[in-house]
């Protein structure tokens, strides 16, 4: 199989099992390994690399099983991969509301991400997807952004001492 058809796999794959885990770390139980990700409130560009050891390891899961399709591949590829997956996430945290409808029909922006990081609790099981919106549309955690017409304000709503929300207990 070429390169680049191996490439749209892996993304593929690894993004299909980080929106399930994503999803799974909303449920109550294992919530507070996630909390801390939720916690500032106002977006930036480095509140996506807020997260706890358990979160990382849960979300590693699907890329790392995803990159077997990646082999036989150049060295750098991983590398590459590595510094797009930075490049992503601090992307969907900027704190800006630039509006591009079809971007947004295939890859989460800012001002479809900001929706998830929304304190109401409507939002909080919506737009978990990480790198294609079409997770959310299939699975029915789409919150179209041009309907979300009051200014969103974010947090988790609750006063929860630091080295608990880093340690993820």
């Amino acid at each position: 199989m070429p390169l680049l058809l191996r490439l749209f796999c892996y993304f593929l794959i690894a993004d299909f099992g980080h929106y399930w885990i994503h999803r799974f770390m909303h449920q109550k139980p294992v919530w507070r390994i996630h909390k801390w990700h939720h916690a500032p409130t106002y977006m930036y560009w480095l509140a996506g690399s807020r997260a706890t050891i358990p979160q990382q390891a849960l979300v590693n899961l699907p890329y790392t099983f995803a990159y077997s399709f990646l082999d036989p591949s150049p060295w750098w590829l991983g590398l590459a991969i590595g510094m797009f997956g930075g490049l992503q996430n601090d992307w969907m945290h900027l704190n800006v509301t630039w509006r591009s409808n079809w971007l947004e029909w295939f890859v989460v922006t800012p001002r479809y991400h900001h929706i998830h990081h929304s304190d109401k609790p409507e939002h909080y099981m919506a737009n978990l997807a990480a790198l294609f919106t079409i997770w959310d549309r299939l699975f029915g955690t789409y919150v179209n952004p041009d309907e979300v017409k009051e200014p969103l304000s974010f947090g988790i709503g609750e006063e929860v001492p630091l080295a608990r929300l880093v340690v993820g207990v």
